[in-house]
């Protein structure tokens, strides 16, 4: 390109100036140009153009345009919309590099065929001249240039723009912009010979700002004087050396000036080239550089983590902090004569790569390297910290096995197991392959572990899942579900046979365990088995439906297995819907307490009654105590319920003769809320009873439960003159060591041996026991149930205390209380 523009002659156009414009014409064209006479040229156009009509071709390129001749050209676009350049003035083919006419414009230079190619689409489109700018380099300088379309109409074929390209006025220089804004320093230094063949200083023929600024200075004021006045200025009193050998033909090589100025201390890294005997001096400011890298040595070298330095590429190490030594146990100098591969044992040379490294004492170690690429002494490295998850990777693992495995016994835990009957679900689906499920609950595992302790608990929970694990197949899944609940999966049994097999077994292999860590201990199981597509599809429902099965075994006793039957379903519902009737049931009007007479054996005196709960159903009629209690207990209520109970017996109590006594029966659950002192003291002080006239029945299964704290409870009792009475003695496993602990008022014989008395010996002796016992331990004795003379006389014989039963009275309602009382009171011959 040439390297000047300047007044070129027409050498296309012919014509003189352009005639004055009227005042009158004023373009209104939207076109910002900076010139006054393109102005003119633009009113010219809108003075030939007729309503729509543009402005003929002839009339605007062969009339008085001289003046800009140079600086237009005509373009021609055919229906592909492709420009070609007809004509152009010597200025305009120029400024574009256009070698000759009838050229594309898209052989000009990239910018020009956008800008130009704008401002004809915008004229085309608008049917009125249009201004786009670009911006060239013209003489070393950018210049901004204003290209102009204005569009034409022609006889012939296409469409026709006068384009008109001219350079605005301002320009900058873009080599000392481009030096000005880098922040490296650029200074030319021109050598000044004071001796032959030496070069003792040098003058500054060019520097930019960023120069003049690290040596404290402006461009104007350093400009062509002495480098070594500059220098002094700062401190340095003499000329680098590096600069003098560069003149001479010596090795070119970098340096680092330091110094201070204003204060701060200055650290510049000076770069030096040669040619044609000026020196260009670059000036870096590695003072952040310097920075950085004592506070990187710092930040390694104490680092706590493990980290290393390795040059890129080679294996060997550069350096290596404490924390590494410590982790692989090398020394340093053994650390550093070693290769990677040495302590590597397997990984990728990734960013971040999980691998396995080598200690000093070989053990194999987990870890995490990230590896960034760095310098060091200018040369690239690889900085490598070290992050050990070898116990991450054992944590997760075992994290991973928790969750998969019940952590006690080490089987499948409850998400395995849905997830397996999931899975076997979708075989059903897809190919038709039955399925079973059997539920498995430990019985009597409550009492190893409240009389053996939760460590022979565990034990019994380990070896029960171990032989469940080792009766079932490779494919079967076993877990634990909770507390002594299994679960087995049978994915392909399909039969009832198969799991009545396997049921069985289980039964066998469970009652066989008969000692846990040195005690002897009696276990036995209940199972429920519910078969797909038999019971259920749906694995909520089927294990509803196994649930059920164990909930019938459990109730058929100890030792036995169930399989689903759509019966169990329907007492289930009918459950239910007596537990939602029940929820419902307003106290003081649906229940009622019923008195069954307490008879002394000697005397032939009315001792007292026994209060019996009853629920007159609104729908039912009369509930049997043995069908909503067990429901009561299981969802509360029994502790409102018990404390109306024993609210109201007290109240009548209190109307009856002072030695009668009323007995009260008192559910564990009642025991569990801690409340039972403050309602009992609550009934005696708003009945006025005696707390001597009030005798507490508890069954074993309260002692069971939390001994220590129901004993005390017992003891408050006790304490405040209130009677405490062992219900269903004889029917426990552990009744003896209770009386031994506890001194009860009364022992009740279960009526389960009273039944039997008069024709099974061994019943017979067992209530002589029981007799014995309580008369050894100053404690009287009740028998329940007796509803024959032979029974009655059978206890008289034995010396039985007191006698409670049908053939005295059955439970009455409270008014006919007063009755009974009256009749043992008037005649205490009757039962003599």
């Amino acid at each position: 390109m040439p390297t000047s523009i300047g007044p070129l002659s027409s050498e296309v156009f012919a014509g003189g100036e352009p005639a004055s414009a009227s005042p009158a014409l004023e373009p209104a064209i939207a076109v910002e140009t900076e010139f006054d006479d393109v102005r003119l040229m633009l009113r010219r156009w809108q003075a030939a153009r007729v309503g729509d009509v543009l402005p003929p071709y002839e009339e605007m390129t062969l009339g008085s345009i001289g003046r800009f001749a140079d600086e237009v050209a005509v373009i021609r676009r055919d229906g592909d919309a492709n420009h070609c350049v007809l004509r152009a003035g010597q200025r305009f083919r120029t400024v574009v590099g256009l070698r000759h006419s009838s050229q594309s414009l898209g052989e000009l230079p990239h910018v020009f065929t956008l800008s130009i190619g704008s401002a004809i689409d915008q004229a085309r489109s608008a049917r009125e001249p249009r201004l786009a700018v670009c911006r060239w380099l013209v003489d070393g300088k950018v210049s901004t240039i204003e290209i102009i379309a204005l569009p034409l109409s022609c006889r012939w074929p296409g469409e026709y723009f006068l384009l008109f390209l001219r350079p605005r006025k301002s320009q900058f220089n873009l080599a000392k912009l481009l030096i000005n804004s880098t922040q490296e320093g650029i200074v030319a230094l021109s050598p000044i010979e004071l001796a032959a063949g030496t070069s003792e200083d040098f003058c500054i023929l060019s520097i930019n700002e960023a120069a003049a600024r690290f040596l404290g200075s402006t461009v104007d004021t350093l400009q062509f004087t002495l480098l070594s006045d500059a220098l002094r200025r700062i401190g340095i009193r003499e000329n680098p050396a590096v600069l003098a050998r560069a003149v001479a033909g010596g090795r070119l090589t970098n340096f680092e000036l330091a110094y201070e100025l204003a204060g701060s201390s200055m650290v510049l890294q000076v770069g030096v080239a040669v040619a044609d005997g000026v020196l260009a001096v670059t000036l870096t400011d590695v003072r952040d550089l310097k920075a950085r890298e004592t506070l990187f040595r710092s930040l390694f070298h104490d680092n706590p983590a493990p980290m290393y330095v390795r040059a890129r590429g080679a294996s060997g190490f550069l350096d290596v902090n404490e924390a590494a030594l410590r982790l692989y146990g090398h020394a340093r100098s053994d650390f550093l004569a070693r290769a990677l591969a040495d302590i590597r044992i397997d990984g990728a040379e990734d960013r971040e790569s999980v691998s396995r490294h080598r200690t000093a004492d070989g053990r194999i170690i987990d870890v995490i390297e990230y590896a960034r690429e760095i310098m060091v002494d200018g040369a690239p490295a690889v900085l490598s910290t070290i992050v050990d998850i070898t116990e991450r990777k054992r944590t997760e693992a075992h994290v991973t096995y928790l969750a998969h495995h019940d952590p006690l016994t080490g089987i499948s835990n409850r998400t395995v197991f849905t997830r397996e009957l999931e899975r076997a679900a979708g075989g059903l689906a897809r190919d038709n392959r039955g399925f079973g499920v059997i539920l498995v609950d430990l019985d009597d595992f409550k009492t190893v572990n409240d009389t053996l302790g939760h460590a022979a608990g565990d034990a019994l929970l380990i070896e029960a899942a171990t032989r469940l694990r080792n009766l079932v197949r490779r494919s079967d899944v076993v877990a634990r579900l909770g507390g002594d609940e299994f679960a087995i999966l049978l994915p392909n049994a399909g039969t009832r046979r198969e799991a009545e097999g396997l049921a069985t077994r289980i039964l066998h292999e469970l009652a066989s365990i008969q000692r846990i860590e040195g005690a002897a201990v009696s276990v036995g199981a209940s199972i429920g088995v519910a078969l797909a597509p038999d019971d259920a599809v749906d694995t909520e429902e089927l294990l509803r439906c196994a649930d059920l099965a164990l909930y019938r075994a459990k109730e058929s006793g100890r030792g036995t297995f169930r399989f689903f039957e759509r019966e169990m379903d329907r007492q289930h519902r009918e459950r239910r819907a007596l537990e939602m009737e029940l929820r419902a049931a307003r106290i003081e009007s649906e229940f009622e307490v019923h008195y069954q007479p307490i008879v002394a054996v000697k005397t032939g005196r009315l001792r007292g009654f026994e209060a019996l709960l009853r629920w007159r159903n609104p729908r039912r009629g009369l509930v049997s105590p043995a069908d909503f209690i067990p429901i009561a207990e299981e969802t509360g209520m029994i502790d409102d319920i018990g404390r109306w109970v024993l609210l109201e017996a007290c109240r009548q109590a209190a109307a009856w003769p002072a030695p009668l006594v009323v007995a009260v029966n008192v559910s564990p659950v009642q025991f569990r809320k801690g409340e039972l002192v403050d309602t009992v003291d609550m009934a005696l002080a708003l009945t006025g009873l005696e707390p001597g006239r009030i005798e507490i029945e508890i069954t074993e299964t309260v002692l069971l439960a939390d001994t220590s704290a129901n004993l005390a409870t017992l003891s408050q009792l006790r304490g405040r003159g209130v009677r405490v009475a062992l219900d269903d003695f004889g029917t426990g496993y552990s009744s003896l060591s209770y009386v031994r602990r506890f001194p009860f008022n009364r022992l009740k014989i279960d009526r389960s041996f009273v039944r039997e008395i008069d024709e099974s010996p061994e019943s017979l002796a067992i209530v002589r026991a029981i007799i014995g016992l309580g008369a050894s331990l100053g404690i009287d004795t009740t028998a329940e149930g007796v509803e024959t003379v032979a029974q009655l006389e059978a206890l008289r014989n034995e010396n039985c205390g007191e006698l409670q039963g049908y053939l005295f009275s059955p439970p009455v309602a409270r008014d006919d209380v007063a009755g009974i009382i009256g009749a043992f009171f008037d005649d205490v011959s009757l039962v003599a």
